[in-house]
């Protein structure tokens, strides 16, 4: 059976298994292998089985598909091994047959394989500026650039081509992805060859150990252990040219012994993020909970109104329950939208519009909520707007959230909300203003309104309307702010760009980075 394996990318490291006889899509639909990258576009291109292989083609992609560097122009056919190109996405087709131990890291052939163990020798001597590179790596708060350092600061002080640390479970067998790094901290794209024996060598003892493998570079590796965390290997690898000296074991041996401590701080930092996130989420979960709880008990009290009065013919009871079970349907609805927003990162679908005409639908939308309460809800677009490059369901989105918190916040029968855009020339922005004239929002909570799940409603808030606000607006590289003022009620105002400067197209594809050297990667014949 065949996979995919992200090897460059948002997802490196993710496995994606092909399934049989099943064509596969790339891209970031939601029928599409999950890819996160925004420069992959929705509908990148398309994996097809004919015939025991692999067979791929573009499917009109905004940013091209490669495979060994080279542009798929047609269908193409695909080997073990062949990298996939797609934006900043590189995919590598693998066979379950091939013994890897995770992406980019291949176990050789024991054939052609010479594990050299060297003497051992009194230490050379290393000054401390030597070290201090490494040392500095302990002041790293992300984990993955903490182990990636390692690897580049092991290349530096060895003189190697690629370094690398491969995480071991209890039985010694790799698990996730591998870190390899230059001596220039880029990943390299050619994979470590890492003979078992070698891997069997280094967790056998303490002292690092060289393998010779035919046609192909001089490894050098150490198995890094601590009591705290399972064994890590930490490799690296030069040309035969310039064959490993005793010192270079040495001095591997003493960056291993501050590469455990690295791994340790790294992993305690990871646990400390993930208990933050277990703990965020159980908190999430309890918000939800709770307003589920308040939307079903106006539900259940809205039912109870609608069947007393059914059993009295009384129209009036019955117009009176129908009302509150609208408004709770209202509640749920919005809840649904905004959790699907909130937990789902998706690009935007871009078009030319004007933020007039979206506000105008919302609008029109909650209308029918505003005159049953007997609300003024009015829309002023600026006749002078120009359509700008937005997404029109996210915006759309966002000015629900706005009028719906709007509307929740006056009274009835004297509650006012307006909802206005205008363009400013100068600044190249729409600037879209929803004014209520409620109580507004006191001092103590305008520094946490954005939060999830921070509400200032009550038990008839979830606290996701403006966080999901937000996350929309910055996407379009904009902002929402809270505006100070004398006038009773809250203003928000967003502010979108007129004109985009990232490239991205009509279907809110960004394009590839460049490469270090500006050079595309394409050649041209």
């Amino acid at each position: 059976m065949y996979s995919l394996l992200v090897a460059e990318g948002p997802d490196a490291g993710a496995r994606f298994p092909l399934p049989e006889r099943e064509p596969q899509l790339i891209g970031r639909s939601t029928e599409a292998i999950p890819i996160r990258d925004d420069s992959v576009s929705r509908r990148h291109a398309e994996l097809t089985p004919d015939q025991g292989r692999w067979w791929i083609r573009d499917l009109e992609s905004s940013n091209g598909t490669f495979v060994n560097g080279a542009p798929v122009l047609e269908r193409v056919p695909l080997g073990p091994g062949d990298r996939i190109r797609c934006g900043d996405t590189v995919l590598v087709l693998i066979h379950a047959e091939e013994t890897h131990t995770s992406g980019g890291i291949r176990a050789a052939d024991p054939t052609l394989t010479t594990v050299i163990i060297l003497p051992e020798e009194k230490p050379s001597s290393i000054s401390d500026h030597q070290l201090l590179p490494l040392l500095q790596l302990a002041t790293e708060t992300d984990p993955a650039a903490m182990v990636a350092g390692l690897c580049t600061v092991t290349c530096e002080l060895l003189g190697a081509e690629a370094a690398a640390v491969i995480r071991l479970n209890s039985q010694g067998v790799a698990i996730g992805s591998p870190v390899i790094r230059t001596a220039d901290g880029e990943e390299t794209e050619t994979p470590l060859e890492l003979p078992r024996q070698l891997v069997q060598a280094a967790l056998a003892s303490d002292r690092p150990r060289i393998a010779l493998v035919e046609k192909g570079p001089s490894i050098i590796a150490l198995a890094i252990r601590d009591s705290d965390l399972p064994p890590a290997i930490l490799a690296a690898s030069r040309g035969q040219d310039r064959p490993w000296q005793a010192e270079d074991l040495d001095l591997l041996a003493l960056i291993g012994n501050v590469g455990a401590l690295l791994l340790v701080s790294a992993d305690r930092i990871t646990h400390a993020s993930r208990t933050e996130r277990l703990a965020a989420m159980g908190e999430a979960i309890a918000a939800l909970s709770h307003s589920i709880k308040n939307i079903l008990q106006g539900l259940r009290g809205g039912t109870d109104a609608v069947e007393l009065a059914l059993n009295r013919n009384n129209v009036e009871l019955a117009r009176q329950g129908w009302t509150i079970l609208a408004r709770n349907l209202d509640r749920i609805l919005a809840l649904s939208l905004n959790m699907l927003v909130y937990s789902k990162d998706r690009g935007l679908d871009l078009e030319s519009r004007r933020p007039g005409d979206v506000a105008r639908d919302a609008v029109e939308l909650l209308a029918a909520s505003a005159l049953r309460r007997q609300i003024d809800l009015e829309c002023r677009p600026d006749p002078n707007e120009p359509p700008i490059p937005i997404d029109a369901d996210a915006l759309h989105q966002v000015i629900l959230n706005l009028v719906g918190n709007a509307l929740d916040a006056v009274e009835d029968r004297s509650g006012r909300v307006l909802i206005t855009t205008s363009f400013d020339r100068t600044q190249d922005q729409v600037a879209i203003d929803v004014l209520d004239n409620g109580p507004g929002i006191s001092a103590d909570r305008r520094d946490r309104i954005f939060e999830p799940f921070f509400s200032t409603k009550g038990q008839r808030g979830t606290g996701l309307g403006l966080a999901v606000a937000r996350k929309l607006v910055e996407q379009h590289l904009g902002t929402i702010t809270l505006l100070e003022g004398n006038h009773a009620g809250a203003t928000f105002r967003i502010t979108l760009p007129a004109s985009r400067s990232d490239e991205l197209d009509a279907a809110g594809t960004r394009g590839p980075r460049a490469l270090p050297d500006g050079d595309l990667g394409v050649t041209f014949s």
